[in-house]
């Protein structure tokens, strides 16, 4: 349906676009108010063009507090059961959220990322695939390195505390409480379509997550898991060159391929 005085505006999309709006700043808004948001970071996160995100995962809050930090609206996978319910689907669909199949490779989800990014937009991924307790951290799926290899997108590392105290597991509403999020340097993977192999995509996406590793060992002198390799590199890659980072023209790093 086409309405001439609207200049030819989709009556359909335009009021999805306003339910996504809404939903969204009513998210944002609740969020503002009951959390108390220490950001540190900032300065890596451009203000404009494609950006992949990638954070640990914690709670279902996740992606409303990134995007408060970020200030830019953003999409994020989730897991396809969440849209299995009526209200709660429609409204993370209307507050960004695409469905992903974690069970096996899901094309289509990574199709729409990749429109996304090539769209200019911010999306954010969880490495993991899955929510974890805030101190242990997952090996990383291939996805965010694939993604990266067909976009060259620059991925920021995000890694954040408290998502998981202020809504946990099971709660039907948030608490108020304090979150800390820290955006790491951005990178980005290099070397065209012949450097997008397997081992390649299987290697950045590990870097990506001890880059997250980093964060959290850098943010908590007292991470238990501080003796964990994926900590300790994490950390290394934070603050020197370890034969696969070299300098971007941006500031950040680029992947390169191993010889």
């Amino acid at each position: 349906m086409n309405l001439a005085f609207l200049g030819g505006l989709d009556l359909k999309k335009a009021m999805t676009r306003c339910a996504f709006v809404m939903a969204r700043l009513l998210c944002l808004g609740i969020a503002k108010v009951a959390f108390r948001l220490h950001v540190e970071g900032q300065e890596f996160i451009p203000h404009s063009g494609p950006v992949i995100l990638a954070s640990n995962h914690v709670s279902y809050i996740d992606p409303i507090i990134i995007e408060i930090a970020v200030r830019r609206p953003i999409r994020f996978m989730a897991k396809k059961e969440l849209f299995g319910s009526p209200l709660f689907g429609w409204l993370i669909r209307r507050c960004g959220a695409f469905p992903v199949n974690r069970d096996r490779a899901n094309l289509q989800a990574f199709k729409q990322a990749i429109s996304l990014l090539e769209a200019g937009e911010v999306v954010a991924i969880f490495p993991e695939g899955t929510r974890g307790d805030g101190i242990h951290l997952r090996p990383a799926k291939s996805g965010i390195g694939l993604i990266a290899a067909r976009t060259g997108a620059p991925v920021i590392p995000v890694f954040h505390t408290g998502t998981g105290k202020v809504f946990p597991r099971g709660a039907w509403l948030p608490r108020p409480g304090r979150i800390t999020i820290k955006f790491g340097m951005p990178c980005r993977f290099a070397g065209g379509q012949a450097n997008r192999g397997e081992d390649q995509i299987a290697t950045f996406s590990r870097i990506i997550m001890e880059k997250i590793a980093g964060l959290q060992a850098s943010s908590d002198p007292d991470c238990r898991l501080r003796d964990d390799p994926l900590y300790a590199t994490g950390e290394a890659l934070l603050t020197k060159n370890e034969g696969f980072l070299n300098p971007h023209e941006e500031g950040g790093y680029f992947i390169k391929r191993r010889n």
